[in-house]
């Protein structure tokens, strides 16, 4: 159908969408099957996601418009939750190797969904090994060069002027709060490790989870459950501890233990069929340095460098 059209018709696609409402626009639109009368707004889709990736924040540019243009560029689409330290790392990194890279920031979920529909990343790094093997399976993957690369935990956080307190978590269920603020536990790497949390904690013959489940408020990704905390001292949320230290309105009420959810794993690869390879290897390569370890440390997650046999 668009095979025949003539250089400069696609940009007609975009006509009445605001940039700011790109990603927004392709990710619902991947989400819908590809029937008939749907080819149409699947390259809509993909060709709003191109633009989300070419307007997101960059890193490492140069003064020089004309430098700039011969600088490689790498695309890393990062898990929400990573977002302050790989861009404290990305920083370094690009100085070191005089490149840019550009980002996008989203629930693992999300960014997989988007990579197999549009294959326009050269890493992801995903909260995650879920949706790692999601795109494993789908054969996007690089041999060899996955690695799980970093962990973190799970607490229970409110807004600072909140009066909650609680030292068990089965006080959860009669503590006074009008909602609980999880990333999509459907989905989202956060949410789920949360809800797994929820459901190990047995309460009168059942779980906690099904006490709370109805004033679960889920929200795109862990940030945004942060957020919506800050907003009201009624919530409660359940977020990474890393999390915390980025919001002087959060405190902390409640840390999970580690054997009450599956492991909280960070998970990076690259992605096949990208130009600059090397350049890949080296970013990959660079999360595992001393530079990198002492960002890692200074966030608050905790290291955990293995490549995975495929």
């Amino acid at each position: 159908m668009y095979n025949n059209r003539k250089a400069g018709e696609f940009p007609k696609l975009l006509e009445g969408i605001k940039p700011g409402t790109a990603i927004l626009y392709s990710a619902k639109m991947l989400r819908k099957p590809l029937g008939a009368g749907r080819a149409r707004e699947r390259l809509t889709a993909i060709l709003l996601l191109v633009l989300h990736i070419l307007t997101v924040q960059a890193t490492g540019c140069s003064d020089g418009d004309s430098t700039r243009k011969e600088r490689p560029i790498l695309v890393v689409f990062v898990a929400a939750s990573l977002r302050d330290v790989v861009q404290e790392i990305g920083t370094v990194f690009a100085h070191k190797q005089h490149i840019d890279l550009v980002y996008n920031f989203a629930g693992s979920n999300i960014l997989a969904q988007q990579i197999k529909a549009s294959r326009s990343a050269d890493v992801f790094l995903s909260a995650n090994v879920d949706w790692i093997d999601f795109l494993e399976k789908a054969n996007l993957i690089v041999p060899g060069s996955r690695r799980n690369f970093l962990s973190n935990r799970l607490v229970v956080v409110s807004r600072m002027d909140a009066h909650f307190q609680f030292s068990n978590p089965r006080e959860l269920a009669t503590l006074n709060f009008s909602f609980l603020a999880l990333a999509d536990p459907e989905a989202v790497p956060a949410g789920r490790y949360a809800k797994a949390f929820l459901e190990s904690v047995e309460l009168d013959g059942g779980s906690l989870w099904q006490a709370l489940k109805d004033k679960v408020a889920p929200t795109a990704d862990v940030r945004a459950a942060l957020g919506l905390v800050e907003s009201d001292p009624l919530l409660i949320g359940v977020v990474y501890r890393t999390d915390v230290t980025t919001s002087d309105k959060i405190k902390l009420l409640y840390e999970v233990p580690q054997t009450l959810h599956p492991a909280i794993t960070y998970c990076a690869v690259a992605l096949k069929d990208r130009l600059n390879g090397w350049l890949v290897e080296e970013y990959l390569d660079f999360l595992s340095t001393p530079q990198a370890a002492a960002v890692y440390k200074k966030h608050g997650f905790l290291q955990e460098t293995r490549i995975v046999d495929d």
